[in-house]
């Protein structure tokens, strides 16, 4: 499992130490449920429900003789189907997967800003991923600044929103992390062992970085330090940077 990180208005957790290996362990994976549950959500409902309507406004503003076609991940336009299902589905797995790197990362980000800097990475990058020059997408639809930025701003509406659930459910005493239904959360780590080997290897690092974390306090301290965090930081900025490259060179292809 994932170890929380430190947060400077909370409480102060228990040292892992003076938790036997089982309180330790149902600790970390109330925090890995929060994060599945917080990108889930979020994922289902912004990329899912929200990538939908985008699609239908752009449908509304387009020629009306492109209802039907296909767009570039095969979704019929103007018709909802079990390729709308598909992309839930999808959107919803994206949205798990955001939550537990999220979990793995926001001790490099400030606390007060969380919220605000996943947003900026998650428009940025999803930005770059998501917007195709060539494609029917940003070729035929219409208008391609609005395309634009719905593609940008529903990634970024993703990392906002899934920021401030997840450090919601986080918060010591929550509703969340005093019920059982945390339990329910962590169902979908079984989807994830069904990707095959990129899945099992996402299971693998979080029971690795649980088990330094429980049994190396050394190596634990290391990770926490301010070398890690401030190399942490120049990671996120520099694939935020990178991210912000492809994007705008996206943009300027598609217009």
């Amino acid at each position: 499992m994932i170890p929380d990180t430190h947060v400077p208005s909370s409480p102060a957790p228990t040292p892992p130490a003076m938790l036997s290996w089982q309180q330790d362990l149902m600790a970390a994976a109330r925090r890995v449920s929060a994060a599945i549950v917080g990108g889930l959500l979020t994922g289902a409902i912004v990329g899912g429900v929200g990538g939908r309507l985008a699609m239908l406004v752009l449908r509304l503003t387009s020629d009306p003789s492109l209802s039907g076609a296909k767009t570039d991940d095969g979704f019929i336009i103007g018709r909802f189907s079990g390729d709308s299902l598909f992309l839930l589905i999808f959107t919803t797995g994206l949205g798990v997967l955001g939550g537990i790197l999220y979990l793995a990362v926001r001790s490099w980000l400030p606390e007060r800003w969380r919220a605000a800097l996943t947003g900026v990475f998650g428009g940025v990058v999803g930005g770059a991923l998501f917007i195709r020059p060539g494609g029917l997408d940003f070729t035929l639809l219409d208008p391609l600044p609005l395309a634009i930025a719905m593609f940008i701003a529903l990634p970024a509406m993703y990392g906002v929103g899934m920021s401030l659930l997840v450090e919601r459910l986080l918060r010591p005493g929550s509703s969340w992390s005093r019920s059982r239904a945390w339990i329910i959360g962590l169902i979908p780590l079984l989807a994830i062992a069904a990707f095959g080997a990129l899945g099992i290897g996402v299971l693998l690092v979080m029971a690795t970085l649980w088990s330094i974390h429980r049994w190396s306090p050394e190596t634990a301290s290391l990770m926490h330090s301010g070398t890690v965090l401030w190399i942490g930081r120049a990671v996120l900025l520099a694939v935020t940077g990178l991210g912000l490259v492809a994007t705008i060179k996206d943009i300027d292809q598609v217009l």
